[in-house]
């Protein structure tokens, strides 16, 4: 990196990581999972160290590695490093224990499940996670996504595609690290870079879409972060999570976002018991 921790400070991003480990059938190469998980441990120990927050989805090959990168790497601060947002459909199985152990660094919002199925449920399954990736894009003022599973024909909608497209319809900057595989990938095919509004020269957004090199990624992401003052300018969100107020609020006027009503309840939220809900304010 060409920058050192003194110069440099990402307080005011708070980035999205789309993704996860696609199945390994659609390995298009041996050990694709090590350079996407290499990846994600990189990108997210840096945007720590220096100040940044982590959003993410709460997929079960992305989540250990930001939880750890947070414990190692976020120091002090005023509040938790890390924001997860989880489906009912997933989060009823948590115990006691295993919210502990997120909520030590994460703030953890659950949103409501959608439908009467299970998570086996396509439709159930689709219509819940579209309710969780509302809230996880308004909690969110950039993106990165990387890998993703491509949910081939399974009637599963694509949670990189889906996230991507609600943040463009937001607005937010997007970056699309898509040479490491997965659905990123394939959606780099139809994507051109300058729609991400990244503010990124082209040749570097292009590079994220073909290389495999895991640290050339990080560094152009990084001192991008660092060193833009547009993509900073852009970054702000009128529409976002309000962690004081448990819920998403359109800070222009102070109303309270139809995104709220996806939410069930928070864990770990400063000031708030275990089953407060943000349902309250609506």
């Amino acid at each position: 990196m060409s920058l050192t921790k003194l110069n440099v400070s990402l307080e005011e991003f708070e980035i999205g990581l789309s993704g996860a480990v696609p199945d390994r059938r659609d390995w298009s190469e041996p050990a694709m999972d090590r350079g996407i998980l290499e990846f994600v441990s990189l990108f997210s120990g840096l945007v720590l160290k220096y100040g940044g927050r982590i959003v993410h989805g709460s997929h079960p090959t992305f989540t250990p590695i930001i939880l750890r990168q947070a414990r190692l790497h976020a120091g002090e601060r005023f509040r938790k490093p890390v924001t997860l947002v989880m489906s009912e459909l997933w989060a009823a199985d948590l115990q006691v224990d295993q919210i502990q152990a997120i909520t030590d660094v994460a703030e953890l919002i659950i949103t409501k499940k959608v439908g009467t199925g299970s998570a086996s449920d396509n439709e159930t399954r689709n219509q819940s996670l579209t309710a969780m990736r509302r809230v996880l894009v308004d909690t969110q003022n950039i993106m990165v996504a990387v890998g993703g599973k491509l949910h081939s024909g399974d009637g599963k909608r694509p949670g990189v595609g889906e996230e991507m497209d609600l943040a463009q319809r937001k607005k937010v900057p997007r970056f699309l690290v898509a040479g490491l595989g997965g659905y990123a990938r394939k959606l780099a095919k139809d994507l051109t870079p300058d729609s991400l509004g990244n503010g990124l020269p082209r040749r570097e957004n292009v590079r994220l879409f073909r290389t495999d090199d895991v640290a050339a990624c990080v560094n152009v992401l990084f001192d991008h972060l660092a060193l833009s003052k547009s993509l900073r300018k852009a970054a702000l969100q009128p529409i976002k999570w309000n962690p004081d107020l448990r819920a998403i609020v359109d800070h222009r006027n102070g109303k309270i976002a139809s995104a709220s009503e996806c939410i069930m309840r928070t864990e770990g939220v400063a000031g708030m018991s275990m089953q407060d809900g943000a349902q309250d304010l609506l």
